[in-house]
Order: structure tokens, then C-alpha cells, then sequence
């Protein structure tokens, strides 16, 4: 005969509470990343609105994934959508060395440095897309909480 289910201690209750939220970030990251793949390489331009679309997406993953409101899910919004925009710009830039070179993003991604993707956003994207890069931070704060 089986007695009764042990308690949650503490531990265990903090660690669930961030198992699917960290799914849902990655989950998140990944998902806008291919979008903005998408959008940018059939509109052959940075589609720095995408970035909204981010911090969009970021705020309903974490509300999908139950995670409490307040500044912990405000915060976990914020950088998620950081990530996304990083990870994103990382691949479009990989994208445009890659037509070049005949290689897929996802190939040019692991051997183009940071310097390169850097010198390919700053001559690739305007003063638009930086900015709706920017506008993302507080939508994604806000949406988060």
C-alpha cells in the first residue's frame, strides 16, 4: 500500500514554476526568429518591425505558459524579447553572407563572427528599424506585467 504523495518543498515548487516558462521563451525566441527570417529574406530588408512582433509574441507565450503577472514575467519579457531580436538579427545577417556564399542561414550562422554581423546591421538596417527595435523594450515590459 502507497501512502500519500510527499509535499512540494519550496525548491521543487520555484523549479516548476519556471520549467515552462523557459519553454515558452525558447519556444518564443525560436518561432520569431523564423519569421523574421521569412519576412526578411522575401522583402529583401532588415523588417525591423518584426521586433514588435517579438515582444508580442513574448508576452503571450509567458501568459500561456501561467506564469505569474508582476515584475518577474515583466522581466522574463524584456529579455526574451532581447533574445529574439538578437537571435533574429543574427540569422538575417547570416541569411545575406549566406546568398553570397551559397550557404543556408543556418550554415553561414556558425562561421560568421560577431563583427560581421554587426558592420551588416549597421550598413543593412535604418533609422527605422533601430527604432521600432527600441520601441519593442517597453511594449515588451508592459505587456509582460
Amino acid at each position: 500500500m502507497t501512502g500519500p504523495a510527499p509535499l512540494p518543498t519550496p525548491r521543487t515548487v520555484h523549479l516548476r514554476a519556471w520549467i515552462l516558462p523557459s519553454f515558452a521563451v525558447a519556444a518564443g525566441v525560436l518561432g520569431v526568429a523564423a519569421l523574421w527570417l521569412a519576412a526578411a529574406l522575401s522583402l529583401a530588408a532588415m523588417c525591423g518591425w518584426m521586433a514588435l512582433v517579438a515582444a508580442l509574441d513574448m508576452a503571450f507565450m509567458l501568459r500561456l505558459a501561467v506564469m505569474a503577472p508582476g515584475r518577474a514575467r515583466a522581466w522574463t519579457a524584456l529579455a526574451g524579447t532581447v533574445l529574439a531580436i538578437a537571435v533574429s538579427a543574427w540569422l538575417v545577417a547570416a541569411a545575406q553572407i549566406g546568398l553570397v556564399l551559397g550557404l543556408a542561414p543556418w550554415e553561414s550562422a556558425t562561421r560568421i563572427g560577431s563583427s560581421l554581423v554587426w558592420e551588416l546591421l549597421r550598413y543593412g538596417s535604418g533609422p527605422w528599424d533601430w527604432a521600432f527595435a527600441l520601441l519593442a523594450l517597453p511594449l515588451a515590459w508592459r505587456l509582460g506585467r
